[in-house]
This record gives C-alpha cells, sequence and structure tokens, in this order.
C-alpha cells in the first residue's frame, strides 16, 4: 500500500466519521438532548377533558407567537388527558405562574399544539417544575365535525329531508316580500317584548307562589267543584221548570225597561236630588253605631225598668221646671250648625259622664241655657212648671 493510498483512506474514514457524528448531533438536537444538556427543562402538565386527534409527540409548545417548549408525553387519566410539556428552561422563567392553556391546530389539518396565554395581570411568580395547567379550549377536528354531521344526517333522512325542503321552498316562492314583512314586524315585537322580560320574569315567579297556593287548595277546590256538579245536575233536572220562569223574567225585564225608558227623567232628578242626603249620611256615618250600641243599651234598661213583662213600667217622675220663654231676636232660628260626626259618651255613659254633656250648635236657640241646677223647695205658683214659668231665671229667658 502506497502512502497516498493510506492518506486517502483516511480522509475517507474521517468524512465517514464527520458525517456520523453531524447526523447523531442533528437527531439529539430533534429530540432535544442537546438542549437539555446545555439547559435543563421545566416539566410541566396540562389537564384537558382530550387531547385531540393530532395532538403527539413533539409538538409545539407556544406562547405569544414564540416557541417554547414541546410536548413530551400524552397520557390518559381519570378525569380526561394529560399533556407533559418540556419547557425550555431560559424562557420557562418568563412564564407566570397562573399561565393558560389552549389547545389548537395551525391549519384545518394541522397537527395540534399547545398555546399559554398569561392573564391581564400575571403573577410575578415564575411557573414551577411539576405545575398543572387546565387547558380552556380544545379545537375541534374536521373529522369530528363531519362525524357529527354524518350522525345528524343520519338520523333526519336524506330523502324525507329532501322532500320538507322542497315543500317549504314551494311554499315561499314569490312571497319574499311578505316573509321579509312578517320578520321585521316580528323584529318590532321583539325590540317592545325584551325590556319586559324583566317583568316577566317577577310575573313568573309571582305565578309560582300563586300556583303553591293554588296546590294548596286543591281539596277545596275539588270540593266546589263537586258541590257545582250538584248544582248543574239540578239545573238540568229542572229544565222543564225553568223554561217558563226564564220566559215569565224575558217578560218581566220587557215591562221594567220600558217603565223605566218611560220615568228615566223622573229617576234621573230623584237620584240627582238624593246626593245632597246621601253625602250627609255618608259624612255623618261614623256616629252611626255608637248611637245604636247606645239605643240598644237604653232598650235593655227600659225593660228592666218596665219589668220585662210588656205591661207595666216602674217610673220615679216628678215636675221639672219649664224652659224659659221664646224670645225675639235671642232664639231666631240659624242654620250654622258645624262639626263632624261625633260619639260624646256613647253607646255607654259612666257615672262620671252624669249629667250628660250635651253638644251647643249654632242654631239660635239653648235649650239648656238655664243656670239654675239646684232645686228649689218653695215655687211661688204652679205657672212656674209652665214654660217660660216665672221660676226660670230672668237672665236665661
Amino acid at each position: 500500500m502506497t502512502q497516498s493510498s493510506a492518506r486517502l483512506k483516511g480522509a475517507a474514514l474521517l468524512s465517514i466519521l464527520l458525517i456520523i457524528g453531524v447526523v447523531a448531533a442533528a437527531y439529539l438536537a430533534y429530540r432535544g438532548t442537546v438542549t437539555e444538556a446545555i439547559m435543563p427543562s421545566v416539566s410541566v402538565s396540562v389537564q384537558s377533558d382530550r387531547a385531540g386527534l393530532v395532538m403527539q409527540r413533539g409538538a409545539l409548545v407556544k406562547m405569544n407567537g414564540v416557541e417554547i417548549g414541546t410536548v413530551s408525553q400524552v397520557r390518559r387519566s381519570t378525569r380526561g388527558a394529560v399533556i407533559d410539556l418540556r419547557l425550555r428552561g431560559d424562557i420557562a422563567a418568563s412564564v407566570p405562574s397562573d399561565v393558560g392553556a389552549t389547545i389548537a391546530a395551525t391549519t384545518i389539518f394541522g397537527s395540534k399544539m399547545v398555546t399559554l396565554t398569561a392573564p391581564p395581570s400575571p403573577s410575578a411568580r415564575p411557573i414551577a417544575d411539576g405545575a398543572v395547567i387546565a387547558a380552556s379550549s380544545v379545537t375541534v377536528e374536521v373529522n369530528s365535525v363531519f362525524e357529527s354531521l354524518t350522525s345528524v344526517l343520519v338520523a333526519s333522512q336524506p330523502e324525507k329531508l329532501n322532500t320538507t325542503l322542497g315543500a317549504l321552498s314551494t311554499a315561499l316562492n314569490g312571497r319574499g316580500r311578505a316573509l321579509g314583512t312578517t320578520i321585521e314586524n316580528l323584529d318590532t315585537v321583539l325590540g317592545a317584548v325584551t325590556p319586559l322580560v324583566p317583568t316577566l320574569r317577577r310575573d313568573l315567579r309571582s305565578a309560582a307562589v300563586t300556583s303553591g297556593a293554588l296546590g294548596d287548595s286543591a281539596p277545596d277546590l275539588v270540593s266546589i267543584l263537586a258541590s257545582l256538579t250538584t248544582t248543574a245536575r239540578t239545573v238540568t233536572d229542572s229544565t222543564d221548570a225553568l223554561g217558563p220562569a226564564l220566559t215569565s223574567l224575558t217578560g218581566a225585564a220587557t215591562d221594567a225597561r220600558t217603565v223605566l225608558a218611560e220615568n228615566a227623567d223622573g229617576v234621573t232628578a230623584t237620584v240627582a236630588d238624593l246626593v245632597p242626603t246621601t253625602g250627609l249620611l255618608r259624612e255623618y256615618s261614623p256616629e252611626f253605631t255608637c248611637f245604636l250600641q247606645g239605643a240598644d243599651i237604653a232598650r235593655q234598661a227600659a225593660e228592666k225598668v218596665s219589668g220585662g213583662n210588656g205591661r207595666t213600667m216602674l217610673l220615679n217622675s216628678t215636675v221639672l221646671f219649664g224652659v224659659p220663654a221664646y224670645e225675639y231676636a235671642a232664639d231666631l232660628p240659624k242654620v250654622a250648625a258645624t262639626g263632624g260626626p261625633r260619639c260624646g259618651a256613647l253607646p255607654l255613659l259612666s257615672d262620671n259622664d252624669i249629667p250628660a254633656p250635651y253638644v251647643l250648635a249654632d242654631t239660635g236657640s239653648n235649650p239648656f241655657r238655664a243656670a239654675t241646677t239646684a232645686p228649689v223647695l218653695d215655687p211661688t205658683s204652679i205657672i212656674d212648671f209652665l214654660p217660660g214659668g216665672l221660676a226660670a231665671p230672668r237672665t236665661t229667658r
């Protein structure tokens, strides 16, 4: 072997070793072994209800559009799927501990990747090794959409759906303007109803309370309906008698209408004339009760005085002095009494109410104006007992 031949063989062997080294370095770099050796990674997990059909080991992990790691493993758990992530150690220090995760695809048919998203106010503490991140959403795969659509088509029976859509197309043909007007009117109605939704919700809650009350009253309602059934049966059995009665009632109503029509003006005038009287009675109605109660108490006392047998009456009587005689000008009648309804000491006077109080109204005369209350033992004449008698004080006549 010549020296040049040995040199060529050495160069070829060195080239082969160099190629093997480059391939090994590329493979290790792809697997992350070199980066792992230079900068230790941070391992975290993403908990999700599912990982997606095209999520695989080595998928990218990005944050704010920058690659910060890869998916190291996808495994199953009792709560769904767990995706183990390996984050680059030099970047993991800038990832907040309260970061969120979503699983999305780069394209419709592309593989999945994990996107980390920081909240509006991220934590100052960086994510720690072994942290668990909850996934907020997982992109639906196209095949899942097709599978759901296939299930819908199988359930809806396309031939029947085609018939229905054909009939609907025929029905709507040429009626687009009317349909548009209807939709506009519906939008107007919904716009008017929407502000009333809170009131409707409150009414529905009240209806629930009312329904509960009606439920509690169900036995009574059933009893009433049973009674109405008996009444209806009685009315049905008396149909033959009700016919003539209704005929007579119709005739009486006709006669009454004739009478009222002929005397309408008189009835109207009478009712109008009664307005002041009824108004006065309404104003003084509060004192009717105490007056009637007082009259009943007086009746009971009078029955005891009379013996209660309807034939006798026990009296303790005397002769009172006459009231002062009428005097002109001082006793002229007046219509000036005022004051609302009052009961005074009624319905029952106590011992402290005797002598009974009275109301002095401005009517022009006072029958109780005599100031003498002590007995007079020696009247001058029996004439003093007559109205305007001499025994009455002169100043009160």
